[in-house]
């Protein structure tokens, strides 16, 4: 079952001008316009879904967070807000689903002492988004993730007993970028009977995530297109919507936190997700 994504490549002119941009807002003070404008108090969104499933043992609270992409637009303390609503809510689990850098590798050290203080009694669970792969220092940061007490799923599941029954929270490599995509040895902890969460960073895999019967994707990486107007909603990767059903599979799809490019969003705020999973 190939179920990869083509890798987006753009021309040396357009990355060029893209990166001239990116730096031009940061010195006319980008970052603490985007942290003012769509991640503080009345701005950050705070989206809450839920999930009825038949024979679900317990209700779980699940936040997710997506797409920080730290660097010139997100720094140390620029998460302060969203946090303090992630604890409001006092999720049973917290998920993260990729893109937590934007060039560099080394960007990752501007947000991560802030996700070292996420919290949650079921565990902290990552995945890794095309952007992660810069420079091929992926396992680097997944390392740095670690020790901060977030574990990054990589083509791999961790199965959590919720009394009568297990949640399997299955998480795997990037669609695009990665190079040892599976499917299947990500699910190798699923049991008869136990109930799946999917952890993707690319929303495409849904459609094959509904054939095992998952009861959700969790997705990030279309921003929600982050400027949601003619012709500029076509310059990121496609976006299928917030919440698309999958005949038994619900897929979730986060609009992220972070920003590429410009320090702005029209028409798709930055936005934490909280996932209401209850027995029907």
């Amino acid at each position: 079952m190939d179920i990869r994504q083509k890798p987006r490549r753009h021309s040396l002119a357009r990355r060029t001008l893209v990166r001239s941009i990116e730096l031009a807002c940061s010195a006319l003070g980008g970052r603490a316009f985007y942290r003012s404008r769509f991640l503080g108090p009345g701005r950050l969104v705070e989206r809450c879904e839920t999930l009825r499933v038949a024979g679900f043992p317990r209700a779980v609270r699940v936040a997710q967070l997506s797409d920080l992409h730290a660097g010139s637009f997100l720094g140390p303390g620029d998460l302060r807000h969203v946090l303090e609503r992630v604890a409001a809510h006092a999720p049973d689990l917290i998920a993260l689903t990729g893109d937590f850098i934007t060039h560099d590798p080394k960007e990752l050290e501007r947000v991560l002492d802030e996700l070292g203080s996420l919290r949650a009694p079921l565990g902290v669970f990552a995945v890794l988004g095309n952007h992660d792969y810069r420079g091929r220092r992926d396992a680097w940061i997944v390392e740095q993730l670690a020790s901060r007490g977030v574990r990054t799923l990589r083509n791999e599941g961790v199965r959590l007993e919720l009394g009568a029954g297990a949640l399997c929270v299955v998480g795997v490599e990037d669609l695009e970028e990665s190079k040892s995509l599976d499917f299947a040895a990500a699910r190798a902890c699923v049991r008869a009977g136990d109930f799946e969460l999917v952890l993707s960073h690319h929303p495409a895999l849904a459609r094959h995530a509904a054939r095992e019967r998952c009861i959700a994707v969790l997705s990030g990486h279309t921003h929600g297109t982050q400027l949601d107007l003619p012709f500029l909603r076509r310059a990121g990767p496609a976006h299928p919507g917030l919440r698309v059903e999958f005949g038994p599979t619900t897929l979730i799809v986060s609009r992220g936190l972070g920003a590429i490019g410009v320090p702005l969003r029209f028409g798709a705020p930055a936005e934490v997700v909280i996932v209401n999973v209850e027995p029907d």
